[in-house]
């Protein structure tokens, strides 16, 4: 099913009825890639090792090293995972420094990342450097993610102005507005409380309270009604230096691109049948996590900071309206020309449609990306037992199990992770 859903790529249009246009696609631009429907039902059944032997074959390195990043990261492998990330991270950077992009590369479909790919790749090396007790190089990543955020908002901000514009098609985007009402509108990419959260703790371990009071500030404009950062902020105003269990989940799957295929006007009694990204919305059933002591009584619950699902979408939604014009102009140009044969057309639409605006949409994506992270924290009691109950959105408990708190690096706070599909804690 993956394989129908990614054969057009950038968003390059396939004149309907001809067959020979569709081979001449999938010859030329199909991407190689690893076989998603596989890696996501084994990553539902928590086999890591299965994942990562399938991930292996993915012939995009940017793509390939950020999702082994991740599953060594779900695997606790986080040394291995940083190295994967570190692979990513000087792949998109490379991307970022070519001047020019070539037709040759075009059709090699290279992924080239988009901007919540950027921020998550060192999102998740902060994760790492916590887990590992380097509270400096946690604090280091947090500040590349949040500077990435700033650099793409700009980018996305430049990119929407200058290719934006009105025209015949600029209803397609209410075809859209199931999707986009599904997700919340708050969870932008580039505002993403989660890095500044993040950062905050990489400060607080250091006595810094100054500097994580400025980034839990920070994360609270992006989200304004969390307890948890209006708790951290209250304790970095008082000062306080007690010990405090930090907890991160990542919770269910991200959603995948698919496409949907649609109508274009292009002019002149000119229409094309256009194949546009959607995306593929699944669920988790979990709502929430709860700690809870040897009494039964809920000493802390999760709170959402990074929505991947809302984060993907809402930058999906921002870039439709100039994608529809860039696409509508592109192919305009290309069938405008008798001169070109059949062939010379479908060639001439991929170069330039591509051209224009293969970096800023692609049908590959990370596939292994949570659907969302909880993140929890409290102060221990170091005679109490605790537990870690998983809750759905009707208050059920789906699942229980014990906290171990064991300090097992030099950092003064604990700082653990925990991968959950369906309703369980992988191991």
């Amino acid at each position: 099913m993956y394989k129908t859903s990614i054969v057009f790529i950038s968003l390059i249009p396939v004149f309907s009825g001809c067959i020979a246009t569709s081979k001449l696609l999938e010859e030329n631009v199909a991407p190689k890639v690893h076989d998603y429907s596989k890696s996501t039902e084994a990553l539902k059944e928590c086999k890591f090792d299965n994942v990562i032997s399938i991930v292996h074959k993915n012939q995009n390195e940017l793509l390939k090293n950020s999702e082994l990043g991740l599953v060594y990261y779900f695997k606790n492998a986080y040394k291995k995972s940083n190295r994967a990330f570190d692979v990513a991270i000087n792949k998109y950077r490379n991307n970022e420094n070519k001047a020019i992009i070539s037709l040759s590369n075009i059709f090699r479909n290279e992924y080239q990342g988009e901007g919540f790919d950027k921020v998550f790749l060192h999102n998740y090396k902060a994760i790492n450097y916590l887990i590992l007790g380097d509270a400096e190089g946690a604090r280091i990543e947090a500040k590349n993610s949040n500077s990435i955020q700033q650099e793409e908002r700009i980018k996305l901000r430049n990119f929407t102005e200058k290719y934006t514009q009105k025209n015949k098609n600029s209803q397609l985007v209410s075809r859209y507005d199931v999707l986009f009402n599904k997700v919340h509108p708050q969870h932008h990419p580039y505002q993403n409380p989660f890095a500044y959260y993040i950062s905050a703790l990489g400060y607080a371990e250091d006595g810094d309270y100054e500097n994580a009071k400025v980034n839990i500030s920070n994360a609270i404009k992006f989200s304004t009604n969390s307890k948890i950062l209006k708790d951290k902020l209250s304790a970095y105003n008082e000062g306080k230096n007690e010990r405090s269990v930090e907890l991160f989940f990542d919770v269910g799957q991200s959603p995948l691109k698919s496409q949907v295929k649609l109508n274009m006007d292009m002019g002149n009694g000119e229409e094309r049948m256009a194949y546009l990204p959607s995306y593929i919305l699944n669920r988790s059933s979990i709502d929430y996590i709860k700690i809870t002591n040897s009494k039964n009584e809920e000493v802390a619950r999760s709170f959402v900071l990074s929505d991947i699902n809302a984060i993907k979408i809402n930058e999906f939604k921002e870039k439709l309206p100039a994608m529809l014009s860039i696409l509508t102009k592109e192919i305009s140009l290309t069938i405008g020309s008798e001169a070109l044969d059949k062939k010379s057309k479908i060639l001439s639409t991929v170069f330039k449609t591509g051209t224009a605006i293969y970096g800023q949409n692609d049908v590959s994506t990370w596939s292994l990306l949570p659907e969302k992270i909880l993140v929890l924290s409290f102060v221990p009691d170091v005679k109490e037992s605790y537990q870690i109950s998983i809750v759905d959105k009707s208050g059920k408990t789906l699942s229980q199990e014990a906290l171990t708190i064991d300090k097992t690096n030099k950092l003064k706070n604990i700082y653990k992770h925990y991968t959950l599909r369906d309703r369980k804690i992988c191991k």
